[in-house]
């Protein structure tokens, strides 16, 4: 089985509840120091309440629980992203600008963020003809977030604002962040299972 059928059939599986996120981190805004402030996504309302100028809609099924933040605490890291068909570009377009900010980055986290990045795109559709991204981190840097607005704002703080606009214009809904453990190393010269 070739290794995007594989990833493909594991982010069908993915679909956990309590790991999905959007990828609706707010766009930072700068404080006098040019540190960008960690925010949280607006709360969704609730079925019944509209905000001014609207009409109540449909209750809307309930949004999934949000990890508080894009850190993986184990060995091994997954994100998964259904990406619209015709904004795959732009998607890859701002990952290369991820990737050129963890380039230029001086933080040795985000220098060892870079070595473990793994991008994979699906060559089968997602539904609908939508795209799937997986993100595989092996080894996941630990308690080092993986916010890309954050590794962004570090490096093209003036640009950071178009560039959120652009990959969260990508999404056709939220990721869905896996952190994994090794089970079984499958290799013939691994000599140990891990628990």
């Amino acid at each position: 089985m070739k290794v995007s059928s594989l990833l493909f059939v594991m982010a069908l599986a993915a679909g956990r509840p309590a790991a999905a996120q959007s990828p609706a981190q707010p766009p930072p805004a700068t404080s006098p120091s040019g540190q960008a402030p960690v925010t949280q996504p607006p709360a969704p309302t609730t079925a019944g309440q509209t905000t001014a100028g609207q009409t109540p809609a449909a209750p809307a099924a309930p949004l999934p629980a949000v990890p508080a933040s894009r850190r993986f605490t184990s060995d091994a890291g997954m994100m998964f992203s259904v990406i619209k068909a015709d904004k795959t570009v732009d998607f890859e377009a701002v990952l290369a600008r991820v990737k050129e900010a963890l380039g230029k980055s001086q933080d040795p986290k985000r220098k060892q963020q870079a070595l473990s990045w793994r991008v994979f795109k699906a060559l089968e559709a997602a539904g609908t003809g939508n795209v799937l991204y997986i993100w595989f981190l092996d080894p996941a840097v630990k308690d080092q977030e993986y916010v890309i607005t954050g590794i962004l704002a570090e490096a093209f703080p003036n640009e950071v604002q178009d560039l959120w606009a652009k990959y969260t214009a990508c999404f056709v809904s939220g990721q869905t962040m896996l952190n994994l453990q090794m089970m079984l190393n499958m290799s013939p010269t691994a000599t140990t299972i891990v628990k």
